[in-house]
Parts: structure tokens; sequence; C-alpha cells
């Protein structure tokens, strides 16, 4: 029988094994190594940052806007004239918009973090004029670069008085002018006033109510690509909730009674092509759409003119 001799391990698995401990002690001495370096970069980040931003803070930071191109280039200006305009924005809205972005920018004094470019960012995104949010980015030195998608304007909608202008999807834009100071064509008789937020402030976000309007900017993209836009001052929709009819009001101040939006005859009229070819007809006939009359119907297959109007269809 094997006996133990005297100070051997009852059981050689408990006894000391040097290769383990130092592999076991290499593996927390790199954990150990790596911590310390993660904890020293995040902890190093901020110092540099306030850094980097006292030996640039002596150039005042540049918020360069990109505004939307104009749909031809400008031709240049005559020697001693002022700058064409190359954008079709509004200056006061450029104005506006820059303002918002140097609050924004101003906000914080985090200059060099991203913070500053997502307050810029989601500022500028709820000012009206974007199609979601811009992209803020920074460029060499202290300029910071806005670049987004423009919402086009399409018309005004005059209600209680005053021109509101709207893009090409129904929602709002920032500006409101005094009747015809807008320049663009408009829509007569909204049934529902602009949207609003819970607040009661104008809701740039949301389509302008009704489906009037609806119809009217589908009835305007159309007229849009005709020769003879020219003619057309805008779209009386006051009595699409009850007929479901438009008018197109021409710059004579007449109506030319179009009928059901453009997409969706009402039944009994005839297709939107035939509606197109009276009024070539009437061109070719008279040079006007309208064809010289007050008020002229051209959803029947025979155009009617309704000699009865009076001056009470001018524009108001």
């Amino acid at each position: 029988m094997a006996r133990r001799k005297h100070g051997e391990s009852e059981d050689r698995g408990e006894g000391f094994n040097v290769r383990v401990f130092i592999a076991y002690l290499s593996s927390f001495c790199i954990l150990a190594l790596f911590a310390a370096l993660l904890v020293g970069a995040v902890a190093g980040m901020r110092p540099l940052e306030l850094r980097a931003a006292r030996i640039v803070d002596t150039a005042p930071v540049v918020i360069q806007i990109n505004w939307p191109p104009l749909a031809a280039p400008a031709k240049a200006a005559p020697d001693g004239a002022a700058p064409a305009p190359t954008t079709w924005l509004p200056r006061d809205e450029q104005e506006r918009l820059a303002a918002i972005a140097r609050t924004a920018l101003s906000a914080g004094r985090d200059t060099f973090s991203r913070a500053p470019l997502e307050r810029i960012g989601l500022a500028l995104a709820g000012s009206g004029w974007f199609d979601g949010a811009p992209t803020v980015r920074r460029d060499r030195g202290s300029r910071i670069t806005v670049d987004g998608r423009w919402r086009i304007p399409a018309a005004v909608v005059r209600h209680e008085g005053m021109d509101h202008l709207i893009a090409w999807d129904a929602k709002p834009l920032p500006p409101i002018y005094k009747p015809p100071t807008s320049g663009l064509r408009f829509i007569l008789g909204p049934a529902i006033g602009p949207p609003r937020t819970t607040s009661g402030e104008r809701d740039f976000a949301s389509p302008w109510p009704g489906e009037d309007i609806a119809a009217s900017l589908e009835l305007l993209a159309l007229i849009a690509e005709r020769g003879w836009a020219k003619q057309v001052g805008g779209v009386d929709a006051s009595a699409f909730s009850d007929t479901r009819q438009l008018s197109i009001v021409t710059t004579e101040g007449t109506r030319v009674v179009w009928g059901g939006r453009p997409q969706k005859p009402l039944v009994g009229e005839v297709s939107t092509g035939q509606k197109l070819a009276h009024i070539s007809q009437l061109l070719q006939d008279t040079r006007r759409i309208d064809g010289g009359y007050p008020l002229v119907r051209i959803y029947h297959p025979t155009v009617y003119f309704d000699i009865s109007a009076s001056a009470s269809a001018q524009t108001p």
C-alpha cells in the first residue's frame, strides 16, 4: 500500500500553479491598462475642446446657409448696379433664418461638440422652410454650413383679408402678405383657416386642412404647365364645399368654371382633357381663356357663356 510522503499535498490539483497565476495576472494588467487609457481619453476630451475653443475663439463663427437657387441662372448685373439675385428666397426671410441659426449656436458654450450643430438643425427644421431637418456640418476654420431640401412656394391662400403662403404639399410657409403683393397665384374662399398647433401658433408641419385647398393646388399645378398660364390669377374654391367645383380666376377678374378637381372629375362632367381642349378652342377663337365673357362654363360637352354675369365676379 503506497504511503504519502511527509509534506506532500493530499490533492495535487490544489497546488499553486505559477503559469496559471501569471496568465491571470497578465490578463488583469491588460484590462486595467485599457480601462486607464479609456478613462484618460474621456477625461482629456473636455480640456482639448476647451483649449481648441480658446485658440479659435479669436475668429468669429460664420454660419453659411446655402439658399435655394433660382431655376435659371441670374444674368450678370451691369457695372455699378446691385448684384443680381441668386435665390428666390426673400431677403427678410434670409435674415430671419440666419438669426434663428445664430441664436441656436449661442445657446451654449460647447462650440466644438455636436450639440450646437444639432441645435441649429432642430431650430431651422421648425422654421417652416425645410422639408425635413437640414444637414449642419462644421467645415474648416470657424465655418458652419447648412444644407437642406427647401420647400417650394406654390400659391397664397387668401384668408381673412391676408395672403398666406403655402407650398405644393399644402403646408404653410412663414410669409403672410397683403393682397396682391405676393406676386403669386391665389386660392380664394378656403373653407377652413390655416393649421394651428395645440398652443394656437401656426403649424408649418401640417397641410392646410380641407380638400378644397388640395384640389386647388392640383388645378394650379396643371395650369402651370400651359402656355396660357399667364392669363390665370388664381383659383376660386369658395363653392367647392357645396358643389365640389372650382373656378379659374383670370387676371381680368373673370371666371372660368372648371368643375371638379382634375384627378376626380364629377359625374356627368367631361374629362380633364376635354376641358383643356375647350380652353384651347377659346384661345384660338378669342386669344382669351374666358372667351371675352365674365363667366364661362367648360365642364359640359359644349361651352356655355353666362352673358348675364356682371363685374361682381372681379377678384376681391
